[in-house]
C-alpha cells in the first residue's frame, strides 16, 4: 500500500472520533473563519484611510475607521483565544477516547504479543505517541484549514485590486510549495527514527528501574547508565541532524519568500503608482498582503511537517489497534462445561518456529482430582498451564474439555472457572482488599476475609481495618510469603472450579509452606487441582503425577507407582532428600 493511501486510510479512521465533539469542532472552525476574515479586513481599512479619508481630510471618518481597525484587531484576538481553547479541548477529548480504545484493546491482546514487545516500548506508544497525536487535533489540523482559506481570500482580494500583478507574483508559489513538500517528505524518515529510538530509551529505563534491586546488588549502575547513554546519544544524533536540517530550511525558506515577494511587489507596482494608475493605498494593501500571503504557505508547510510527525505516531497507535485480539484465537463462543475431564490430546507447542517446547504430551485431568506436574525447570510444565488457561494454543493436537475443543469455548467464561497462583506474584497499586478481589465490587469484604482465613494468613492482616493497608509497588512492603498467601486468597475468593498452583510454594519458607500445605486440603476440597511443583512434598498425595523431561512426559502414575517403575522419578525424590527427618525440620 502506498504512503498516500496509508495516510488517507489513517485519516478516515480518525473521523469517527470527532463524533460527539461537533460543538467544539464547529466553535473552533467558525472562530478560525472569523479570524481569517479579520486578517483580510484590516489592510483594506488602512488602504481606505490612505486613499480616501486622508486626501479628504475628514477627521471624523479618520477616527471612525481607526476605531474600526482597533475593534477588528481586538475581535480577532478574542476569536483566536476562543479558537485555541475550543481546539485544545477537542484535542484532549479525542485523544482521551483514542487512548481509552487503545488501553481496552491492549487488555485483550494475546499474551504472545507482550512476549515480543517490551513494556517501555508499549508505554511510549500509548503515552508519547498519543500526546504527539493530540497536537494534530488541538492546533495543526485547524490551522492548515484556516491558512488555506486565508491564502485564498487574500488572492481573491489582490486579483480584484490588480489581476495582472497578482498573477505575476503567484508564479513562484507552486515551486516554493513543492520544495516545502519535498523537504517534509525527506524529514519524515528522521521523525520515524526518532520515535523508534525514543521507544527504545523508555523500554531501557522501564526495565532497569523495575530491576533496580538487581542493578544495585551487582553494582551494575555504570553498565545501565552506559547502555542508556549509548541509546540517548544515538537518538540525539538523529534528532540533532533532523533539527538542523528542519530549522535551517524553514528559516531560509521564510526569509527568501518574504524578501522575494516584497521586491516583486515594489518592482511591479511602484511604476504604476508614479504613473497614477493605482493608488498608494493599493500598494500598501499589496505590501501588507505580501507579508501575510506567504505566512499561511509557510505555516501550511510547517503544519504539514508536524502533521507528518503526528501521522507517524497515529500509524503506530493504529498498528496496535489492528492487532487481532484474543477472541480471534477461538472459533466460537460456546459456554464451557466441565463435568468429566480435561484431556491434552497429543499436544505439541513451540513459542518460536522449529523450537518445540512440548512434544506430543497427553494428560488427563479428571473432575475433582488432584494432578501434579513435576520435572526440571524448562521441561514444559508452566507452558502446559498457560495452554490450559488459553493464553496460547497448541501448535499441534487439542485440549479437550468434556470432549469439546477449548478453541471453541468462550475463553472469558472458561477463565472464570480457573484460580491460578503463579510463582511470580503481581500486586496492584492499592490496599490488600482490592488486591485480593481485583477491584471487583461484587466480592465483599466478608468474602475476602473468609479467603484470607482459608489460607491461614496472619491474623494481624485480617483484624479490623488492616485489609485496607496500602501496598507499595508490586507489594514490596510485605514479605514474599505474605504475597504468596494473598495470591492464594485471590484465587479462592472467586470460588473457581479448578485451582492451578504453578510453583506456588517455591519462594516461601518452610514454615509458610507447611501452613499452606495444612490449608491445602480445605482449599482443594471439591475442586479439580493442577499443581506444578519442584518440591515433591506438596504433591506426594496427588491422584496422578506426570513427570516431564525436555518437553515430553516420560512417566505417569501416583507417587507409589512412580517410585516403583520410574528411575528418573526416584532420582528426583532422592535428590530432594524427602526423608521423614527433613520433612519435620
Amino acid at each position: 500500500m502506498s504512503r498516500k493511501k496509508t495516510d488517507l486510510r489513517i485519516i478516515l479512521r480518525i473521523f469517527p472520533y470527532f463524533a460527539g465533539e461537533k460543538k467544539l469542532f464547529l466553535t473552533g472552525f467558525f472562530s478560525m473563519m472569523l479570524v481569517s476574515a479579520a486578517n483580510i479586513v484590516d489592510p483594506l481599512i488602512i488602504g481606505h484611510i490612505i486613499d480616501v479619508i486622508v486626501p479628504a481630510k475628514d477627521m471624523k471618518q479618520l477616527f471612525l475607521f481607526a476605531g474600526l481597525f482597533v475593534a477588528v484587531i481586538a475581535l480577532s484576538g478574542v476569536l483566536a483565544y476562543i479558537q485555541t481553547i475550543a481546539m485544545a479541548r477537542l484535542g484532549v477529548s479525542i485523544i482521551t477516547r483514542l487512548k481509552k480504545d487503545l488501553y481496552e484493546h491492549m487488555l485483550k491482546l494475546p499474551i504472545s504479543y507482550f512476549d515480543k514487545n517490551p513494556v517501555g516500548s508499549l508505554m511510549s506508544r500509548v503515552e508519547s505517541d498519543s500526546e504527539n497525536v493530540m497536537q494534530l487535533f488541538s492546533s495543526f489540523s485547524i490551522m492548515v484549514i484556516g491558512n488555506m482559506l486565508f491564502f485564498l481570500a487574500m488572492v481573491i482580494v489582490l486579483l480584484f485590486k490588480n489581476a495582472q500583478v497578482t498573477l505575476t507574483i503567484m508564479i513562484p508559489i507552486p515551486f516554493l510549495f513543492a520544495a516545502a513538500l519535498i523537504m517534509i517528505n525527506y524529514l519524515k524518515r528522521y521523525f520515524k527514527k526518532v520515535r523508534e529510538l525514543n521507544a527504545e530509551i523508555i523500554a531501557v529505563l522501564t526495565e532497569y528501574i523495575q530491576g533496580i534491586f538487581i542493578v544495585q546488588l551487582f553494582n551494575r549502575e555504570i553498565m545501565a547508565s552506559n547502555i542508556l547513554d549509548m541509546k540517548s546519544k544515538k537518538k540525539f544524533t538523529v534528532e540533532k541532524n533532523a533539527a538542523m536540517l528542519e530549522y535551517s530550511f524553514w528559516s531560509l525558506y521564510g526569509f527568501t519568500i518574504e524578501i522575494l515577494f516584497i521586491v516583486m511587489v515594489i518592482l511591479l507596482l511602484s511604476p504604476k503608482v508614479i504613473a497614477g494608475a493605482i493608488t498608494v493605498g493599493t500598494l500598501v494593501i499589496f505590501i501588507q498582503y505580501g507579508r501575510r500571503i506567504f505566512e499561511p504557505l509557510i505555516q501550511i508547510s510547517e503544519n504539514l511537517n508536524m502533521i507528518q510527525r503526528s501521522m507517524v505516531s497515529l500509524a503506530r497507535i493504529f498498528s496496535i489497534l489492528d492487532i487481532k485480539d484474543e477472541r480471534v484465537m477461538f472459533h466460537d463462543s460456546v459456554k464451557p462445561e466441565f463435568n468429566e475431564a480435561i484431556v491434552f490430546e497429543d499436544v505439541s507447542f513451540e513459542y518460536k518456529k522449529n523450537e518445540p517446547v512440548l512434544s506430543n504430551i497427553r494428560i488427563e485431568i479428571k473432575k475433582n482430582k488432584k494432578v501434579a506436574l513435576v520435572g526440571a525447570s524448562g521441561s514444559g510444565k508452566t507452558t502446559t498451564v498457560l495452554l490450559l488457561c488459553g493464553f496460547y494454543h497448541p501448535t499441534k493436537g487439542k485440549i479437550l474439555v468434556d470432549g469439546q475443543d477449548l478453541r471453541a469455548a468462550d475463553i472469558y467464561q472458561w477463565r472464570k472457572k480457573i484460580g491460578l497462583v503463579m510463582q511470580d506474584i503481581f500486586m496492584f497499586p492499592g490496599n490488600i482488599l482490592e488486591n485480593v478481589r481485583i477491584y471487583n465490587d461484587e466480592i465483599t469484604k466478608e468474602m475476602v476475609l473468609k479467603s484470607l482465613s482459608q489460607v491461614q494468613l496472619d491474623e494481624s492482616v485480617m483484624q479490623g481495618e488492616s485489609v485496607y493497608r496500602e501496598l507499595s509497588e508490586r507489594g514490596q512492603n510485605i514479605s514474599t510469603g505474605e504475597r504468596q498467601l494473598l495470591s492464594f486468597a485471590r484465587a479462592l475468593v472467586f470460588n473457581p472450579e479448578i485451582i492451578i498452583l504453578d510453583e506456588a510454594t517455591s519462594s516461601v519458607d518452610p514454615r509458610t509452606e507447611r501452613r499452606i500445605r495444612d490449608a491445602m486440603h480445605d482449599m482443594l476440597k471439591d475442586r479439580t487441582s493442577l499443581i506444578v511443583a519442584h518440591r515433591l512434598s506438596t504433591v506426594l498425595n496427588a491422584d496422578k503425577i506426570y513427570l516431564f523431561q525436555d518437553g515430553r512426559i516420560i512417566a505417569e502414575g501416583n507417587h507409589a507407582q512412580l517410585m516403583e517403575k520410574s528411575e528418573e522419578y526416584r532420582k528426583l525424590v532422592k535428590l530432594q532428600f524427602l526423608t521423614k527427618d527433613e520433612d519435620e525440620n
